[in-house]
């Protein structure tokens, strides 16, 4: 079969990895604190070395051996999650939090710590805060918090700070922990707008300048527009490559058929 063939499936097989990207997105673009993932494209040289990532063979469809070295194939080497801020969105809720600036919330789960920038919170019948799935958040001593002031009026400071009281006299509660990471890229996404940490000698810091506001939410960062658009160019050049495969084929076609007539 033509290399050529082979070059092309290859090319459209990403844009395919692509368009599941874009569509994952757009799934998330109203949830809260969501991160839109992107891919990084390359181009790839035979001899594929064993190491180049993401492992070779599902970068390319002809084994390297039988490939030309003077060829190059569309290979995807990485996936990379924007963390850019959203637009906040004012919600006047007592427990709705939003971060200015980097870092994160850390919650517990049933799995280990997390790490979300989605403040919907909201307090659990042992007057702990919870994030919507019941995950316990967690205070600078990494403790649940809990608030148990009822009747009160709870005030939660830029630093996490959180008071209870009639506004007269507000009586310090508890704090909120506020997390960053030197580097992001070992954090994964979890699901449900939660972050594993994968690097087990990263070091939680303190997010400098990050401040908590209290009666907001952050948007997701995708743009709806900017993803469709994506989406519309991903359709495009996945039916560009299947016409090339289309005339490559047919050209191979009419040669067989034109040499055997010769013949």
């Amino acid at each position: 079969m033509h290399e050529s063939i082979y070059i092309a499936a290859s090319a459209g097989l990403k844009q395919g990895r692509k368009m599941d990207m874009v569509a994952q997105n757009l799934a998330n673009v109203n949830n809260t604190g969501y991160k839109r993932t992107g891919l990084v494209f390359k181009e790839m040289m035979p001899p594929f070395p064993p190491d180049s990532g993401l492992e070779a063979g599902r970068n390319v469809l002809l084994p390297p051996h039988k490939s030309n070295k003077h060829t190059s194939y569309v290979g995807v080497t990485d996936s990379y999650t924007d963390y850019t801020a959203g637009l906040f969105k004012e919600t006047g809720g007592t427990l709705d939090l939003a971060l200015h600036g980097e870092g994160f919330f850390k919650v517990q789960t049933s799995e280990g710590p997390r790490y979300t920038r989605n403040g919907n919170f909201r307090l659990s019948p042992e007057n702990q805060l919870v994030n919507q799935n019941g995950n316990q958040v967690l205070d600078q001593d990494n403790q649940p918090v809990v608030i148990d002031a009822p009747g009160a009026d709870i005030n939660i400071d830029g630093e996490g700070n959180i008071s209870a009281g009639t506004g007269l006299v507000n009586i310090p509660i508890g704090n909120i922990k506020m997390v960053r990471f030197e580097n992001n890229k070992s954090l994964e996404k979890a699901g449900d707008g939660l972050f594993l940490q994968n690097d087990s000698t990263a070091i939680e810091q303190l997010p400098e300048g990050t401040t908590m506001q209290q009666g907001f939410l952050e948007n997701s960062n995708v743009s709806a527009v900017e993803e469709m658009t994506e989406m519309i160019g991903t359709v495009r050049m996945f039916e560009t490559y299947q016409k090339m495969i289309q005339s490559i084929d047919s050209m191979d076609d009419q040669s067989v058929n034109t040499i055997g007539r010769v013949g």
